[in-house]
């Protein structure tokens, strides 16, 4: 009998059987799906994916944002993942099927609201004897990690992280996800994607996004929204739904895609047993459109924006063309990561204030898009004009298009983008990411693995005749002012009662899915003797991590001081992204060089350090450290970058007080730390134009004398490393030992108190929880990790099941209890929701009830210690953020895997240490809330309910001291 199964298994796949790179086999079952799978048994996990070869571009013209909605309700369960009774739930589900054709073909406004509240009831109804979050809870005991899909123009993908032992599982759950689907909550989750539309509508970055497409793309899908069109949402068929699900979801549709740490063989005949139950059919035949026809010079012209910027359109092609590569590094050549193009070069210069060039590449169509945001004036407080940008665009493309470029910049910018590709490749989502291209655009495999050889057969020859038959004086000019979007487009949710599921049932499927065997579990923890670490100087150490994937090596400089002390250290370390050397190079110069050494630096700071990160390949290790050490020692920083900043920084603080999504991040930090927020703490206008080279390359030179932790990943030997970094790196002898991180103080409020921030832009209200606790003790972590998963554990946690699943109040919503990691250090509880503004009340009532009498289900202890348990084996870091992770662990105190410590912790755990975390940290304590809404639908009288409440104004929120625009 065995036999005969091992037989019919195997006749289930092709026999053909590919190996096009180490490790990757891909193969078809015999009812047309695909299957790719990478072997790395050095990963300590796995990442899978279903993709489906469809998206917002096969939604029917009538029925907008159907790829998007099915790929929100394939959570919801089938006929046996989250059915307790199928038999009693079926007809109901036929009625609400039903109801939604009679809403969608009734005009009368009225009777629709009534059709609405029926199938509202049917779908309470249907609630009682289903389970719309079984998969999701599935997924979270067997260890799964980061849950999630999306859905993109061309094709959605369903997928997440799992424990290789766990294979069987995953394969199972993963495909039966896809027999027979029921779209549970469909009303509710129709709310759901409301709050998602009104989102992006508060998106100034979104709205100019979109306009982009509907000019570029006019006449083909790609210019709608993947969202839908709002009158479309509005007026939904779950009937058209599921035949879009049973059109376009067919097994020679979709592919199974497996990376990490799995063995082919020993799962080939259990891939065939679960996704060959997929029935075979036909998919749709695609519509055919024609490209759009770009001639001469075509203006656009919209007002979403807070600054003004130039978007430039041209023709180009679909993924996988032969002009593709080719392209991409016409684009790379007007502007890069190194910053050595002539985009890049003009934002050096001060001549624009950002600039960018990027392909894009459908898989039916493309185009190229070169943007530019034009320089700011303090003294006359004004934008250059977006004409000046556009000429100067031009400029920089007819360079490209007539060769005027040297062509080692060619080369230095393929070399690029080959160390680019191979730290890329270390990811398993990378390395997922490149089959799925393969697939969905039905690609040739070898095609898009062998990137590297590709890009650096392109020639010059082969660059000019792209730019010149590409980008002609056929484009759209698309010029972005500063202005409003428009507000009519928001979709009004309606008001309909929340779903109240069984507590403590779970289907037939679910008890024999747990009770399925699974692999041996090996309880593998992180190796702390990978990392070699040596002291250098008096307080500087060098930590080394070989990783032999390549040979592109990483290292981060992280001096022990940050803006805390000097706070004009952040804007010193942005200037040093430009800076040149005394005596030496230019700010261009230096790129070049560089660039030559295939290399590239980039600084940054925070309230703690000052980061400098050198990236590039292992024989160049030696100069590249010499150029950087020189750059620091003497930086050649530069006034036209300087006064670019500046008027980057003023024209965001003119206009911060329309940036909806900026206000609200100063309301959160505001609530938490007081005066002490980094807004209220940042330079003035007048210290921020009175800034000079002189002090800010003085705090550089001051940073730098501060202990710095070295984190180097390579392949060369750590002696070689150690002599190269000890000899060439700028670490002096007798340096400032450090204090940080640094931990601000946060605030401890007496009482319960709103902070209201009116704002009447707002289409959605953001809403900020704030609780202050006690000290770190890691003898918590694991009953503080445990709360975390029980209240804000995905689509299980407490938070997201009662707020958005049972009643769609807001498509974000999360909470945490946090550490800040160091003994000593305050711990608090923060959270957040993103809702309509006229059920912003009712979502803080909600969210208030949860922290107040959090509801006890202690049948969630079981997958809450499975996922803990699991998680802590697999979720391990890689080769390039090992040292960092061991450093930090350090700091807490440990001096091994603290996973070695938790694991008996978390297998004694029980939901009683849950809810006695809660009642010490949580219950009882006073909560800070912020809001930012529209006063027209938000009352103080309705806030009172809640605490005191303080109405601010922006001005609260920053500092207002010496205010000079």
């Amino acid at each position: 009998m065995k036999h005969f199964v091992h037989i019919f298994l195997l006749l289930s796949m092709c026999f053909c059987f590919q190996v096009q790179a180490q490790g990757l086999k891909t193969f078809k079952l015999k009812n047309g799906m695909s299957v790719f799978i990478w072997e790395d048994s050095g990963k300590s996990d796995v990442f899978g994916e279903v993709v489906v070869r469809t998206g917002a571009v096969n939604d029917p013209e009538q029925y907008t944002g159907l790829a998007h909605y099915l790929e929100h309700v394939m959570f919801k369960g089938t006929q046996k993942i989250g059915a307790l009774d199928w038999e009693k739930e079926a007809p109901i589900y036929e009625q609400i099927i039903a109801k939604y054709d009679e809403m969608a073909g009734e005009n009368d406004p009225v009777r629709k609201e009534v059709i609405g509240k029926e199938i509202n009831n049917l779908t309470i109804e249907a609630g009682k004897i289903s389970l719309s979050n079984e998969f999701s809870e599935l997924i979270e005991g067997m260890g799964g990690t980061g849950l999630n899909a999306g859905t993109s123009l061309d094709y959605t993908v369903f997928y997440n992280t799992f424990p290789p032992y766990q294979i069987n599982k995953w394969l199972e759950i993963s495909s039966e996800r896809f027999v027979n689907p029921v779209f549970r909550t469909f009303q509710h989750e129709l709310e759901t994607v409301y709050e998602e539309y009104n989102r992006n509508k508060d998106n100034p970055n979104s709205q100019t996004g979109e306009f982009m497409m509907q000019q570029a793309f006019a006449g083909h899908p790609y210019s709608r929204s993947i969202l839908g069109l709002g009158e479309h949402l509005k007026n939904p068929r779950l009937s058209q739904l599921i035949k879009f699900y049973n059109d376009w979801y067919t097994p020679e549709n979709m592919a199974l895609i497996l990376v990490g740490n799995v063995d082919t063989k020993k799962i080939m005949g259990r891939i065939a047993a679960a996704f060959g139950k997929l029935h075979s059919k036909a998919t749709p035949e695609r519509k055919v459109y024609p490209d759009l026809d770009i001639k001469g010079r075509v203006q656009y012209n919209t007002k979403f924006s807070r600054y003004p910027s130039v978007m430039l359109v041209y023709k180009g092609v679909k993924n996988g063309h032969q002009d593709e590569t080719a392209l991409e590094i016409c684009m790379q050549l007007l502007s890069n990561g190194s910053q050595t193009g002539l985009l890049n070069k003009l934002t050096i210069d001060g001549e624009l204030l950002g600039g960018d060039a990027s392909p894009v590449t459908f898989r039916e169509q493309g185009r190229n898009i070169i943007t530019g945001v034009p320089s700011y004036d303090n003294n006359q407080r004004r934008f250059e004009s977006n004409k000046s940008v556009e000429k100067k665009l031009l400029k920089a493309i007819r360079q490209i298009a007539q060769g005027d470029f040297e062509p080692w910049v060619v080369e230095t910018v393929k070399s690029g983008m080959c160390r680019d590709f191979d730290l890329r490749m270390e990811s398993n989502n990378f390395k997922a990411h490149l089959l799925e291209d393969a697939f969905v655009n039905e690609r040739d495999i070898n095609q898009v693995l062998n990137y590297k050889d590709v890009v650096m057969g392109i020639s010059v020859d082969d660059i000019k005749r792209v730019a010149r038959e590409y980008l002609t004086g056929n484009y759209l000019a698309i010029y972005n002012e500063k202005g409003k979007p428009d507000k009519s487009q928001k979709i009004k949710k309606p008001d309909y009662m929340p779903i109240e599921p069984p507590v403590g049932q779970s289907s037939l499927y679910a008890r024999q899915f747990k009770n399925m065997a699974i692999n041996k579990v090996e309880e593998k923890f992180v190796d702390w003797s990978r990392v070699q670490e040596r002291k250098l100087n008096d307080y500087s150490h060098v930590y080394y991590t070989r990783n032999e994937e390549n040979e592109v090596f990483t290292l981060l400089l992280k001096y022990g001081v940050g803006s805390e002390i000097f706070p004009r250290l952040e804007y010193a370390a942005s200037l040093m992204n430009n800076a040149g050397i005394m005596g030496s190079f230019e700010p261009q110069e230096l790129k070049e060089e560089l660039s030559k050494l295939n290399a590239t630096c980039v600084v940054d700071a925070d309230d703690s350090y000052l980061y400098v990160t050198l990236r590039g390949y292992e024989n160049a290790l030696q100069q590249a450290c010499q150029l950087l050490t020189r750059q620091l020692l003497m930086p050649k920083l530069d006034e036209r970058q300087l006064k670019s900043l500046e008027g980057n920084v003023i024209s965001g603080r003119i206009t911060r007080k329309e940036n909806v999504n900026l206000l609200a991040d100063a309301l959160r930090q505001y609530i938490m730390y007081g005066d002490k927020s980094d807004y209220k703490s940042e330079l003035t206008d007048k210290e921020l134009t009175e800034l000079n080279l002189s002090e800010l390359t003085g705090d550089i030179n001051r940073a730098t004398a501060y202990a710095s932790e070295i984190h180097y990943s390579g392949t060369l030997p750590f002696e070689t490393v150690y002599q190269v970094l000890s000899t060439s790196l700028p670490l002096v002898a007798g340096e400032k030992q450090s204090s940080s991180p640094v931990m601000k103080d946060m605030i401890s409020p007496m009482e319960n108190t709103v902070y209201f921030l009116p704002n009447s832009d707002a289409r959605q209200s953001q809403i900020y929880f704030y609780i202050p606790m006690g000290d770190y003790n890691r003898e918590e972590n694991v009953r503080r990790e445990a709360f975390n998963q029980y209240i804000s554990g995905g689509f299980s946690g407490l938070i997201m099941n009662e707020i958005r699943e049972k009643n769609s109040m807001a498509y974000t919503a999360y909470g945490f209890a946090s550490s800040r990691g160091l003994p000593g250090a305050q711990t608090y509880f923060s959270g957040y929701i993103g809702t309509q503004n006229d059920k912003a009340v009712d979502a803080i009532d909600l969210y208030m009830k949860l922290l107040t009498d959090m509801p006890e289900r202690p049948g969630r202890i079981d997958n809450i210690k499975s996922y803990l348990r699991q998680s802590a084996l697999t979720d391990h870091p890689d080769s390039r953020n090992l040292s960092l992770r061991i450093a930090e662990w350090k700091r807490r105190g440990y001096t091994d895997d603290p996973d070695k410590e938790e694991l008996p912790l978390i297998d004694s755990l029980t939901f009683p240490d849950i809810v006695d975390y809660y009642q010490k940290n949580i219950k009882g304590k006073p909560i800070i809330i912020g809001v930012l809404g529209n006063p027209k639908d938000i009352s103080i009288d309705a806030l009172k309910k809640f605490g005191k409440v303080i109405r601010l104004n922006e001005k609260k929120l920053f500092n207002e001291k010496d205010t000079m625009f």
